[in-house]
């Protein structure tokens, strides 16, 4: 069924498709944008915004874990041209609460917190977006709460093992040829980490764009928008100290590549056909996990396929929420690996 939410205005948000279930009507106006804040586990205080007015309704669960929703809203709000997305920042960061007890930073509180959003904005099943981190509290929704999802899409996503993610993230950046830019980044980010910022935003701002520059210096080309700078300086303080640092310990020694055997949602991984064997196998796991997995490996793009080839991903993702069969239409380009539907995946599973 279809529910109301009242803070800073009232917006019916639909069911999830092909459900049995009627779905609600969005607010007539078109590019229907609210915000407020609503209750999460144990009261905590979250905070949302509504984009679009599609017929589909979306809860996009950002990275970090923390990241705050502008860490992806940029790159993802093409999708509203079809679907409402409902982005929400997960406690620790954004515009939402920053727990005073750190223990309220726990792994069980996200994925409360992601029931909370269903069930705030009377979703029976929702369809999921997620992004790096955001994959990692969606899976592990998805073990507990195999019945409350409509369809997925893992974007970007962090390793569904805990050990070979970690050795992931850990060559994610190759050394940079300017040594100074490189110092002068590793010194914010250090002072991020230990709270010895004065001024967070302004301390991660400068560390983003360093980043980009180093980038740019190695050849790279960087679309991504998104910015987790972009909150109160308190807010993004909190989310390099605490946040990022102290939750992903919480989710333990996860590997996700068994127990999701019950999710019957069908699950699109979006990911870079880049040239590393080990995060494309990575990805190839994400999809052999579910049920009904498959799999769109993109070229030219990384784990922000969705900024880097909109071209292909954009259209991809709104196909695959909004056709009755969750189908995808594959590119004809080289380089694309794709799979439309599972039964064409080829993707053996375990």
């Amino acid at each position: 069924m279809c529910g109301k939410h009242t803070a800073l205005g009232t917006v019916l948000l639909a069911a999830a498709w092909g459900l049995g279930i009627g779905a609600c009507a969005p607010d007539e106006r078109n590019d229907v944008e609210t915000e407020g804040f609503f209750a999460g586990a144990e009261g905590a205080r979250l905070h949302y915004r509504v984009v679009g007015n599609g017929s589909d309704t979306v809860v996009v669960v950002h990275g970090g874990p923390g990241a705050g929703s502008s860490s992806v809203r940029p790159d993802f709000e093409p999708l509203a041209e079809r679907l409402t997305l409902l982005f929400f920042d997960q406690r620790g960061g954004g515009l939402s609460e920053l727990p005073a007890d750190t223990t309220r930073l726990r792994a069980r509180f996200f994925v409360e917190d992601l029931d909370s959003v269903r069930a705030y904005f009377g979703l029976d099943r929702m369809n999921i977006l997620a992004h790096s981190f955001g994959s990692v509290i969606v899976a592990r929704y998805a073990q507990e709460h195999p019945g409350r999802i409509g369809r997925i899409v893992l974007h970007g996503a962090t390793g569904p093992v805990r050990e070979r993610a970690a050795r992931l993230a850990r060559r994610a950046t190759p050394p940079s040829p300017d040594t100074t830019l490189s110092r002068r980044a590793g010194e914010l980010l250090g002072s991020l980490l230990d709270g010895t910022s004065t001024d967070p935003a302004a301390s991660c701002r400068e560390w983003e764009a360093l980043n980009r520059r180093m980038a740019e210096a190695r050849g790279d080309t960087i679309r991504w928008r998104g910015s987790s700078c972009d909150a109160p300086s308190e807010a993004v303080g909190y989310y390099f100290r605490y946040t990022a640092q102290l939750a992903p310990r919480t989710f333990g020694d996860w590997n996700f590549t068994k127990g999701l055997e019950n999710v019957s949602a069908p699950v699109l991984v979006v990911y870079s056909a880049y040239d590393d064997s080990l995060a494309v196998a990575e990805q190839r796991a994400w999809s052999s996990a579910f049920p009904d997995g498959r799999l769109l490996l993109v070229p030219g793009a990384d784990k922000g396929a969705l900024a880097e080839r909109p071209d292909i991903v954009v259209p991809a993702v709104m196909e695959f929420f909004t056709r009755p069969d969750a189908s995808i239409s594959c590119p004809r380009e080289p380089g694309v690996e794709c799979s439309p539907t599972v039964a064409d995946s080829g993707v053996v599973r375990n």
